[in-house]
Parts: structure tokens; sequence; C-alpha cells
């Protein structure tokens, strides 16, 4: 009895092991290098008391979620097992000069199931009918470049931010754990600081000055962020904020890159 119990248990943990191996795959490509975000066709109506101009493209911030969206007061916190891991596959070289347009591709892993926004503009998800309404959620891709050669304080770039709605079929993918898809696209190597006194004075003194004066050293890590989403109701044409822990993703292994100054600095 005792045996084929044991060998029932190794059956199923050899069933579990065979379906992770099966679901460890890449499914699909996305080639975003020639992307070109579009304006959204019906931006939200600007929120009271502080009524901004309907700028066509703009979101405007929606108001606090109201009780019975805040899940729980779950807005603002943060996700503590992150659901995707973010890795550079390739970078189009190993040195650059501040500015440069650079060709990336990103690979996005499930460690858990998740589902994850793939187009470059709300205008592609947006519904063809003006009177439906719809739900959205958006994701940040960038880059972070820490020094490896002395301490400074760390710089990011953003890469991409993609869009993604469950109510308009193509614009999310599902990943089963273990599931990967890749991501290409440009962008520009380059960064600004933040005002001066912004950081503490234990940080400011490490912050790395612009214009480069001298080739930097560099690991670049990317990383992935997205937060609560947005409900726009076709009929007010308001949107307010739906709800979801903040998700931070990263890449464990960097990518080593030389930056010098700009030729026109």
């Amino acid at each position: 009895m005792l045996f084929r119990l044991i060998t029932a248990v190794c059956l199923l943990a050899s069933m579990s092991f065979v379906s992770q191996l099966a679901h460890a795959q890449k499914v699909a490509n996305y080639d975003l290098t020639d992307a070109k975000p579009l304006e959204r066709l019906r931006p939200p109506v600007p929120t009271s008391p502080s009524p901004r101009p309907a700028t066509r493209g703009r979101l405007h911030p929606p108001p606090p979620p109201t009780p019975e969206e805040s899940d729980e007061g779950v807005c603002g916190g943060i996700l503590a097992s992150p659901l995707l891991e973010v890795s550079i596959l390739s970078l189009d070289r190993d040195s650059y000069a501040f500015g440069d347009e650079f060709t990336f591709v990103l690979r996005l892993k499930a460690i858990y199931p998740t589902r994850v926004p793939v187009r470059a503009s709300m205008a592609e998800i947006e519904p063809s009918d003006p009177n439906v309404g719809y739900e959205w959620r958006s994701m940040w891709l960038s880059l972070e470049l820490q020094s490896s050669t002395h301490r400074t304080v760390g710089v990011g770039m953003r890469l991409l931010q993609l869009y993604g709605s469950k109510d308009t079929p193509g614009s999310e993918i599902d990943l089963k754990a273990g599931e990967w898809i890749e991501l290409r696209g440009k962008a520009r190597m380059k960064w600004a600081n933040s005002p001066h006194g912004t950081l503490p004075a234990s940080k400011e003194k490490y912050v790395l000055r612009l214009p480069l004066k001298s080739a930097k050293e560099f690991d670049a890590r990317a990383f992935a962020m997205r937060g609560e989403g947005y409900r726009y109701d076709a009929a007010s044409r308001k949107e307010t904020r739906v709800c979801h822990p903040a998700e931070h993703s990263s890449g464990v292994d960097p990518v080593h890159i030389t930056i010098t100054p700009s030729p026109n600095s």
C-alpha cells in the first residue's frame, strides 16, 4: 500500500514537472520598432473641480477610486511577488554616444499566470463604437543604468509604454507560468537628472552630472512597472481609476555597455 502511495505521488510530481516544461516556451514576437503612438480618439472630459482643456491625445488624471472600486484598500499597495521577469535579450551595440538611437529586444517571462498588454497606443484599444465603454491598463518598460566602476545613483529611461484592454481582443496576451513573449523596439540612450535637491544629500553627491565629460561604463537592466487601471464610461465620457496592486518586475543578468559624451556637447 505504501509503495503504491509513493508511486502515485512520484507520478503526480512527474506530471506536474512535465506540464511546467511544456509551458516553458516563447509564445509570441512583437516588433514595435516602427510603432508610432496614435492620439486617443475619444479622450475623457476634464474632471472637476480643476477642469483642464480637453487636449486630444492627453490622458487626464481620473478622480480617486470610489469605495466599491477600492478592492479593500489594495490601491497603492505593492505586489510582493512579481508576476513577470523582464530581461534584455540584446542591444544592437555595446557602446553608444549619449543621445544615440538604439534597438533592443526584451523578454517578458511569466513567473505566475498573468495577462500582458501588447499595444503601443491608446487608439489601438479603443472600441470602434463610440457608445461602448471599456477598461484599460498600461505597462511601462524601462532601462536602468547602474555604474559598474564607481558608486553613482542609477539612471533610467523609458523604452515603451504598452496598453491593453480585456474588452478589446488582441490587445493583451495571456501567459502561463514559464511562457514568454519577445518585444523589439527603439529608444534613445539619453536621460535627464532630477532637479538639484530632489534627492537626499547622501545620494545627491553620487549623481552622475550631465553632460557627460568622459566615457562611462554601465550595467543595464530592463524592468517593467504597472499599477492601477482605468474605466472609461462612454455615456459620460468620464474615466475612473480601477485598483490593482502595483507591480515592479525586473531581470537578473545585466548587459554591460559604454556611453560616451555626445558629439554635440
